[in-house]
């Protein structure tokens, strides 16, 4: 029987032992090691973690590849060819490993000598200021190296729609679950409200630790599949959530992130942003749930996670910030 986690730092390290879609990786095991990129013959390996696609290394000519596989997911809002071009993007501007290979569907990822992180590795301080300074970088720069017209992840459209499906497949949501959509809905559009002027960036939009990689000198970005023009603040956002950032922390992320000192207007609409990021976690785990994704790995542990993290989250917010403008 599988212990039940009782920290969030130990849903991780679950997170990071999923193995995904193990049932569905032949083909894709075979694919990958009759890709044309080869000098010679592959022995691709399923790698665990994640949450999401067909993970696999693969050595040739003493480099080591991750190699990506996995569909669009429409339900989710996920476009394998925008993945590809946030990936793109993000390795042109310095902050993600570079795409060697692609194909509709795949992509060959150097692979990063390192590890994923955990929350208590983020609230290192050297590390957390490490990562708000490669979001500064990512902000600023990773646009000017897209190459198309670009695409959109508005959080707050996100979450309607997920809601709305969850709606329509109520009866495979547990009854828990099931109760909270109307808050959910309601506490979105308040935040949208709450969060004010937005500035529009290109960002990840789905930073939680497992994709930072640290290679002992430098910290990485990886798996974009959200990747897409987003506010700023929300960006800034998702990674506190899933950290769950200290009061003393705040200051020092904004501050060198936007190099100028925190206001109480920014750091009202920061605090927003944190609870769109747990509403967002929350009801992607929700619909993980009802669409039955093939991975071994029970959404029942990070959909309770999430859903209690919003609920006092959220409820910490109003007490402090009172109703949202």
């Amino acid at each position: 029987m599988t212990k039940t986690p009782t920290s969030d730092d130990e849903v991780y390290d679950l997170i990071g032992g999923a193995r995904g879609m193990e049932a569905r990786s032949g083909a894709a095991i075979e694919r990958a090691r009759a890709l044309p990129i080869w000098s010679g013959a592959v022995e691709p390996a399923l790698l665990s973690g994640g949450l999401s696609n067909i993970n696999l290394t693969a050595d040739d000519a003493g480099q080591r590849y991750v190699i990506r596989v996995g569909e669009d997911e429409p339900f989710f809002g996920v476009s394998r060819e925008h993945e590809l071009q946030a990936f793109r993007a993000a390795h042109a501007a310095g902050v993600s490993p570079e795409v060697v290979y692609a194909e509709p569907g795949l992509m060959v990822i150097r692979f990063i000598e390192g590890r994923s992180l955990l929350p208590a590795d983020v609230h290192e301080p050297e590390r957390l200021a490490k990562v708000a300074r490669l979001f500064r970088r990512l902000h600023r720069e990773a646009h000017k190296h897209l190459d198309s017209t670009g695409f959109m992840f508005w959080p707050f459209q996100h979450h309607r729609s997920y809601i709305r499906l969850l709606q329509e497949r109520s009866d495979r949501l547990y009854e828990r679950w099931r109760a909270m959509l109307p808050g959910l809905a309601a506490a979105n559009e308040a935040l949208e409200r709450a969060m004010g002027p937005a500035t529009i960036v290109f960002g990840h939009n789905d930073l939680n630790p497992q994709n930072i990689m640290d290679d002992g000198e430098r910290v990485w970005f990886v798996d974009w599949e959200f990747g897409g023009f987003t506010v700023d603040l929300f960006d800034l956002g998702v990674l506190a959530m899933n950290i769950e950032i200290g009061p003393d922390e705040i200051d020092p992320y904004l501050e060198i992130y936007f190099e100028t000192p925190a206001t109480d207007e920014l750091r009202h609409r920061f605090a927003a942003a944190t609870v769109v990021a747990a509403i967002r976690e929350t009801t992607w785990s929700f619909v993980s749930e009802v669409m039955d994704k093939p991975i071994d790995f029970d959404f029942r542990v990070y959909s309770t996670m999430n859903a209690e993290r919003y609920e006092r989250m959220y409820a910490e917010y109003r007490g402090t910030y009172g109703a949202s403008r």
